[in-house]
């Protein structure tokens, strides 16, 4: 046994990394410096991250954990895509990226080292980047299962999902953002994304949110989370979840005569940051948090308990030039299909209406062959 270890020991390796910290927290490692440095290149997140064999939600995640301490964007969101080049470093990225470069030289570091290319795949029939819904897991499930298709889906919340859009990445994402002022969901976003004029909006279904508690404290309302004795969980900047609990939050500020940033300081936990309702569940539920704001369905099979906080619509946008894919096409009739609703209406805190899988946004401009076309999907 001695004698096997010996072996392995003689079999490995070591290697020198460079990693730079500010004020205490890794901004960027081997990994995002090559990643940033293909998405220069590449004009495109999407095969950037395809390229380091990593995923397109793992990408991102670097990107803003690295914007949010530095407060800078590294890299410039534009309309463009794979092919039109629609993301690309910002002046910072690119200095950022040099001053690494630099850094690896002065440590004798052989960098950036050849970056290990996965072999091109088969793009998906269908790519999906938006908001997290375990239905929609469900439904993908069931819908590639039928049709063989092959499905890939990034949950980098609602916001990131309509940038994917907006940079071509994606064919579909799925949203449940509010607007407070109009009262409505998700179609309003659209024009802050600039894909109002390349998108349409198909109708999906409606979720109820709760502030989910465990049964260990007692909550009279979501108010008592400024108590600063209730430590909470939150999502992740970006996802409908989080804008929601940030709108509510910002009006008991108001109520309170205090500052955003003040009453969020009164809040333990409000930086400890998920990505899924999952997550959220989880963590109330194995006591590293005490509530959060959680899918209804979720906190049940949780056993947590919940207040009701509003109904929401969680929709599909579809890109404009995607939507004659096959694939998006039959993926609309199958949102239209008994089988569909039945896998949404058996599940607590899920409800239908005749409206699923229906045009409810389209264009006010666009050309005569897709507003024809267009028609055959009413």
């Amino acid at each position: 046994m001695q004698d096997d270890f010996e072996k392995i020991l003689s079999g490995l390796s070591a290697r020198i990394t460079l990693l730079l910290e500010y004020r205490g927290q890794v901004i960027i490692d081997e990994r995002l410096a090559q990643l940033l440095k293909l998405i220069d290149q590449k004009g495109s997140i999407l095969s950037a991250a395809k390229s380091l064999g990593t995923s397109y939600s793992r990408a991102w995640e670097w990107i803003s954990k690295a914007e949010r301490i530095l407060g800078v964007e590294l890299v410039m969101r534009r309309r463009g895509g794979i092919s039109g080049g629609g993301a690309r470093l910002t002046e910072e990225g690119k200095k950022l990226l040099n001053y690494y470069f630099e850094k690896a030289k002065e440590c004798g570091l052989m960098f950036p080292r050849e970056v290990s290319v996965v072999p091109k795949e088969k793009l998906p029939d269908i790519f999906f980047a938006g908001s997290h819904d375990p239905i929609l897991e469900n439904l993908f499930g069931h819908f590639a299962k039928q049709t063989k298709y092959k499905i890939e889906i990034s949950w980098i919340g609602s916001s990131g999902g309509l940038l994917a859009l907006m940079l071509r990445e994606a064919d579909i994402s799925g949203t449940h953002l509010l607007d407070p002022e109009s009262g409505e969901y998700n179609i309003p976003y659209l024009g802050k994304y600039w894909i109002h004029d390349r998108v349409i909006v198909i109708r999906g279904y409606q979720r109820e949110i709760s502030l989910a508690y465990s049964p260990q404290i007692s909550l009279k309302g979501i108010e008592d989370l400024i108590s600063g004795k209730i430590k909470i969980v939150n999502r992740n900047p970006g996802s409908g979840t989080r804008i929601l609990l940030d709108q509510i939050l910002q009006d008991i500020a108001k109520k309170n005569k205090l500052s955003f940033q003040k009453l969020t300081e009164k809040i333990p936990g409000y930086s400890f940051e998920v990505k899924t309702h999952i997550e959220v569940a989880k963590a109330i539920a194995s006591g590293k948090a005490d509530a959060g704001l959680v899918l209804t369905f979720i906190a049940k099979n949780f056993n947590l308990k919940c207040i009701p906080l509003r109904w929401e619509w969680y929709d599909f946008i579809i890109l404009l030039e995607r939507v004659k894919k096959k694939s998006l096409r039959d993926f609309i009739t199958f949102l239209r299909s008994d089988v569909a609703k039945n896998i949404i209406e058996a599940c607590q805190g899920y409800k239908v209406s005749e409206e699923i899988g229906r045009i409810i946004y389209v264009p006010t401009s666009m050309p005569y062959q897709i507003r024809q076309f267009l028609k055959t999907l009413q």
